[in-house]
């Protein structure tokens, strides 16, 4: 059953946007409440916003805490591209490493089970993609680090618990702290990072409701791509691979020495976009520097065509350079 919000109640949650001070605010969600029709499909919203009123008021009961020396863990990039793995406690993300990777991190059915990042790499076709899982998201234990290895990555999968019956509570917590690491637009559902939104645990019946719920909330805002799975029974898991290739926004370019077959298994991998010239620097500065033309093979087409240094490239090519 959808929740059916009126217009008066996104007009009012507009307002939200501006409100200067926690109390403005406060105020709005009290008038929200109070607009919001009362049934059983509007229950998890009433709850979601009460919570965010006792998280107002306690914010400004509270006094300031001193800030603790932290221990930084060190995450080394390896591979293709960088993927982190974040969201709310207990959602999947140790499963899903370890489903996609040999890595074993620790999995167990208690909150916040993952103290420090663990790394994995997937391999994609022939190239690997580093996945690291995290921390989970939260306003109240999430550490200052956290933010540091979410805003260095190329690209984030914000995993969330289709099943849990507190899933709107979880997704604005960590909302919020997403926020606090300067990943998301504190006025707008907008972020610095392209992102993979995935619900987990498909495979748990109630997750349907739940889910009916969260699209009315959420799904329209999204703009990277949602993909439902559940990592404990490998549903559309399949699927995951291209999804996170796609999210790194990158091309695979193959290289080959005149008169010798092009070399297949060590494709170089560069960004969207990206031109002859670019290539030939990452091979070796003085190719780039002496560089005279470009013999290319493009999948599909039959012509081999002579490039300069402004061609731009696309994922599969495959390029001889000539100095």
């Amino acid at each position: 059953m959808p929740v059916n919000l009126p217009p008066q109640y996104h007009q009012k949650e507009a307002e939200l946007k501006t409100a200067k001070t926690l109390e403005e605010k406060i105020s709005i969600l009290e008038k929200l409440l109070t607009i919001m029709p009362k049934h059983k499909a509007s229950e998890k919203l009433q709850a979601l916003l009460r919570t965010k009123i006792a998280k107002y008021k306690k914010v400004i009961e509270k006094k300031p805490q001193a800030v603790k020396k932290q221990t930084v863990p060190t995450v080394i990039r390896e591979g293709a591209g960088q993927i982190v793995f974040c969201g709310p406690s207990n959602t999947g993300k140790s499963t899903l490493l370890s489903v996609l990777t040999k890595a074993k991190p620790d999995i167990a059915e208690y909150p916040f089970t993952t103290k420090t990042p663990c790394l994995g790499m997937l391999q994609y076709a022939d190239i690997k993609i580093q996945l690291v899982d995290t921390p989970s998201l939260s306003s109240q234990f999430s550490e200052n680090w956290l933010g540091d290895i979410l805003r260095k990555a190329d690209a984030l999968v914000f995993l969330f618990d289709l099943s849990s019956d507190s899933l709107l509570e979880e997704m604005e917590d960590s909302l919020t702290t997403l926020e606090r690491f300067r990943i998301k637009d504190e006025a707008t559902f907008t972020f610095t990072k392209k992102i993979l939104w995935a619900g987990n645990k498909i495979d748990v019946s109630a997750s349907k409701d739940i889910k009916e719920v969260f699209t009315e909330l959420y799904k329209n805002k999204i703009q990277d791509g949602f993909l439902e799975l559940s990592a404990k029974e490998g549903i559309n898991l399949e699927q995951l691979p291209e999804h996170l290739f796609n999210l790194l926004e990158i091309m695979r370019v193959y290289t080959k020495i005149p008169g010798k077959p092009p070399d297949k298994a060590n494709p170089f991998t560069l960004k969207k976009g990206s031109s002859v010239t670019e290539l030939a620097d990452i091979i070796h500065k003085d190719i780039a520097k002496n560089f005279k033309y470009a013999r290319l093979w493009r999948i599909g087409d039959d012509k081999i065509a002579i490039a300069g240094r402004d061609y731009k490239l696309e994922d599969g090519d495959i390029v001889e350079v000539h100095v």
